[in-house]
């Protein structure tokens, strides 16, 4: 009874110095995401002006309260609407193409083949470049007059087109220098879902006869299905807040094909000065993402428990 009491009176003392190290950690979530989160919903639903931001306190928002119309007059924008429509065409393009790709380059060097640690650090590279950079490396590569693809094109005589500055060639641009980027990183994390892959289900089939293509249909990936939700939420992400390689490369044209949710909130907030419009916004994409990954969620429930 004695050594109970000993015990329960070091738990409690152990527990208050477990708070005393998470300390730090709660007051930067307090500061950089939690009192941000709160400001900026109070803002979505104020006539703020930036003037009246000057001399305001930390627990201060000015402006006139009403409520959600920056809600309405959101989605009453057409150029919120085409930029919603950019987003997930950017989605479309972006997502399919790094999921499958980097499951495809994870399949391959699992294989064991000669030079697989370079391979991986080759194509891991690219995910620790800089926005900026990457985007100024495709710039030189598909730019229309001077630009690398143009230059084999035209070795070929074909008249390259201006990759761009074509409101339908853009986007696709865009959405190809950001696979190049991720591709590396995902990567990796399918070829840790591989390891957990037990080798007796792949002999099992080699007995049977089976083709590459259908283990791959049958085992491998229908036991990457956990992984590639976790894949899916994150390309998702990644893709409804795509802004810098946007900046860097066309600044949301030409003619705002390539404008985007983010790209629009950042011009609403800092060019435009609606601040309170710009928070609704970030409040819809929001809401757009928790929709979005839900439903994808149960839409694979019964699948994942494959």
């Amino acid at each position: 009874m004695k050594a109970y009491l000993r015990l329960k009176g070091l738990i409690k003392k152990t527990d208050h110095s477990a708070y005393l190290f998470i300390l730090p950690g709660i007051i930067i979530i307090l500061m950089f995401v939690l009192y941000p989160s709160i400001w900026s919903l109070i803002a979505s639903m104020k006539d703020l002006k930036p003037l009246a931001l000057r001399n305001s306190g930390l627990f201060e928002l000015p402006g006139r309260w009403i409520g959600l119309k920056n809600y309405v007059l959101t989605f009453n924008d057409p150029l919120f609407q085409k930029s919603l429509l950019n987003t997930l065409y950017f989605s479309a393009i972006f997502i399919p193409l790094t999921m499958f790709g980097a499951v495809l380059l994870a399949v391959l060097l699992d294989k064991g083949i000669k030079g697989t640690g370079f391979m991986r650090t080759l194509f891991f590279i690219p995910y620790v470049i800089a926005p900026v950079s990457a985007g100024l490396i495709f710039m030189f590569i598909f730019n229309g007059e001077r630009g690398l693809i143009n230059g084999v094109l035209n070795l070929l005589n074909i008249d390259g087109p201006g990759w761009l500055t074509s409101t339908k060639l853009a986007m696709p641009v865009i959405a190809v220098m950001l696979c190049w980027k991720q591709i590396g990183y995902y990567m990796l994390i399918y070829m840790a879902g591989l390891q957990n892959i037990s080798l007796s289900l792949y002999e099992a089939a080699d007995v049977d006869g089976a083709s590459e293509l259908q283990k791959f249909k049958m085992i491998t990936w229908p036991l990457l299905r956990r992984i590639t939700m976790v894949v899916f939420i994150l390309l998702l992400i990644t893709a409804f807040n795509v802004f810098q390689e946007i900046f860097v490369m066309t600044g949301g044209g030409p003619a705002d094909s390539t404008i985007t949710v983010p790209f629009l909130i950042y011009n609403q907030a800092f060019k435009y000065y609606h601040i309170g419009k710009a928070a609704a916004m970030s409040y819809i994409l929001f809401v757009i993402l928790v929709i979005i990954a839900v439903m994808q969620n149960k839409l694979n429930q019964r699948k994942l428990d494959y």
